[in-house]
This record gives structure tokens, sequence and C-alpha cells, in this order.
């Protein structure tokens, strides 16, 4: 794989992102497949731009504690999402 490959694979999420606010889909579903497609295009980023995947200890040490970072982001903004959606 290229730094090309990767970037048209960047691209190409990316497209697929901006897609999913053109068609209706329910609310959680596209929140549901951004933030899947969102972490995709960030560990492709650290993997090949970052060069993680040459550096010792393996990169899995870095990404697993940074998911947890995501999920409790997630987590403390979600009341909020809800909350909003409430006032609508």
């Amino acid at each position: 794989m290229t730094y090309v490959k990767v970037w048209i694979g960047l691209v190409a999420l990316t497209l697929v992102e901006a897609g999913l606010a053109w068609i209706r889909t329910a609310p959680t579903l596209m929140l549901a497949l951004l933030l899947v497609l969102s972490l995709i295009k960030a560990a492709l980023i650290a993997w090949w731009f970052m060069h993680l995947r040459t550096h010792r200890p393996k990169p899995l040490t870095v990404l697993i504690p940074m998911l947890f970072v995501f999920v409790g982001l997630l987590l403390s903004l979600l009341p909020d999402g809800i909350r909003a959606g409430a006032m609508r």
C-alpha cells in the first residue's frame, strides 16, 4: 500500500461521510456510521502518515487507550445531544 492509495482511501471515506448527509438516514444510524468511518480514517492517518506501522512497541498500545478517550468523549457529550434533540 502506498501513500497515494491511502490518500485515495481517505478521500473515498470522506465522500461516503458527505454522502450520508445527503441521504435520509436515521440519526442514530448516521452517527454510528460517521463514528466508525472517522475511527477508520484516524487509524489510517496514524498508521501510514505518522509512520506508526514501523514503530515499536506495537501501535495498538497507542490506539487502544485512544479508543477509551474516544468513547469517553462520546459519552460525555451524549447528554447534550439528547437534550438538543428533545428541544426540536
